[in-house]
């Protein structure tokens, strides 16, 4: 597919257009406090899923136009949980629950693989008992329904305020192909073969990457597009340089959309640094992203994860040992102000996680094999395991709200993974 310029600079100018974010909807005054039922402990959660995962974002009742109401509630496909009690208010204080969510008792295991910002919708997938039946989820509060989509290792891997889900099918990135889910039906995203689809925002645009069939190393032929709307095909985005290849992992909700690409001009073992690169409301070019300054070294490489509020987060790394080939490298994590285009660290650093429109980053601690966390603008906030402690908080984080106090993800218990929400005050 050819990169059309007249048409990339129309879409960008047109989400210069869109309000820069739509008002909240806070679900805590509709739902009551419902009786109490038996808590599911038999929902489990998938094995081993790949830390590189890339992250979230959202989507409004309009859709080019055409109103539409969000999904109806789905009965329950499991036994459900209590309700999550009203979200409280006042300043954040980090004092957090984990709770299983109802999904079914046949599973091997389930997980949370991203939520809206909003807190409102999580999906995820569970994992049958051969490991390769996948079958995919929406939660609406403690509501789940089960989205059927064909092919393999299904996965969705965005969703917006109004419940529209993204994501891909295919046990390779060489085999994947992106969909959407609306409604409770999946779409296949048009003009992509070969490729996924990553966020997905209010406005319903929906961004990701396509695979070039020229015969090279999957990531040399990457290149990052945008579905206008689920049913509209794919068009490519402009590269930074003829050499440039990756994905376009989030888009937010004013149309800005980021990148994590590398110049593969001179790549002769398929790997260079790679960069954060975004496509700002109403340009037609993209810009390369500084690279963070860090304390006792140069940067040597930057990997975005997540685009929200104007924050881009990632992880930084610099080399223990300048000029050595194969040193270890010191990883930071770092966010970017693209309002300010200053960038800085974050207190402590968590790994394959996902950020929010305060600039706080959600994942799993570095460097201790274990335990889930919260990092805010001054300090690392442990998460609790189903057991209340934070020493049985093993597992990840996927899906971190803008207000901090829904959280989703999986945790381990008997040796098998859970989906979880946590819910912090």
């Amino acid at each position: 597919m050819r990169i059309d310029e007249d048409k990339v600079a129309d879409l960008l100018r047109r989400l210069d257009d869109e309000p820069t974010r739509p008002p909240r909807v806070d679900l805590a005054g509709a739902i009551g406090e419902a009786r109490r039922r038996r808590r599911n402990r038999r929902a489990t959660a998938a094995g081993a899923a790949a830390l590189g995962v890339l992250a979230v974002a959202v989507l409004p009742v309009a859709l080019n136009g055409v109103d539409r109401a969000a999904p109806a509630p789905a009965t329950s496909t499991g036994p459900s949980t209590p309700s999550p009690k009203p979200r409280p208010s006042g300043p954040w204080q980090g004092v957090c629950t984990a709770a299983l969510l109802p999904g079914s008792e046949e599973a091997a295991g389930s997980e949370v693989t991203a939520g809206d910002p909003d807190g409102r919708w999580l999906v995820g997938r569970l994992t049958m008992h051969d490991f390769r039946d996948y079958r995919l989820l929406i939660w609406e509060g403690n509501r789940v329904r089960e989205i059927a989509i064909p092919g393999e290792d299904q996965q969705l891997r965005d969703v917006n305020r109004a419940g529209l889900a993204v994501g891909a099918t295919g046990r390779s990135l060489k085999l994947s192909q992106p969909w959407a889910v609306r409604d409770g039906e999946a779409i296949r995203l048009p003009g992509v073969s070969s490729g996924s689809a990553a966020a997905v925002n209010d406005a319903g645009r929906i961004v990701g990457f396509r695979n070039e069939e020229d015969g090279r190393e999957v990531w040399t032929q990457q290149r990052p597009v945008i579905w206008d709307s689920p049913e509209a095909p794919a068009v490519d985005l402009p590269l930074p340089g003829p050499g440039w290849a990756g994905s376009a992992i989030d888009i937010d909700e004013d149309g800005t959309i980021l990148a994590r690409m590398a110049d593969m001009t001179d790549a002769a073992d398929g790997r260079q640094p790679q960069r954060a690169v975004i496509w700002r409301p109403g340009a037609t070019r993209p810009e390369v992203l500084p690279l963070p300054q860090l304390p006792g070294g140069t940067t040597v490489d930057f990997m975005p994860l997540s685009l929200a509020g104007g924050w881009v987060t990632g992880m930084a790394y610099r080399e223990k040992q300048p000029g050595k080939p194969g040193s270890a490298r010191q990883e930071y994590l770092a966010r970017i102000d693209l309002r300010t285009g200053k960038a800085d660290l974050l207190p402590a650093v968590v790994l394959a996680g996902t950020g929010n429109a305060r600039g706080w980053q959600a994942g799993t601690i570095s460097g201790t094999g274990n335990g889930t966390a919260v990092v805010t603008d001054t300090k690392l906030v442990r998460l609790p395991g189903l057991d209340g402690t934070t020493a049985s908080g093993d597992g990840w984080v996927k899906s971190l709200s803008d207000d901090g106090r829904v959280l989703g993800g999986q945790l381990f218990q008997n040796e098998r993974g859970h989906a979880v929400r946590w819910t912090c005050r």
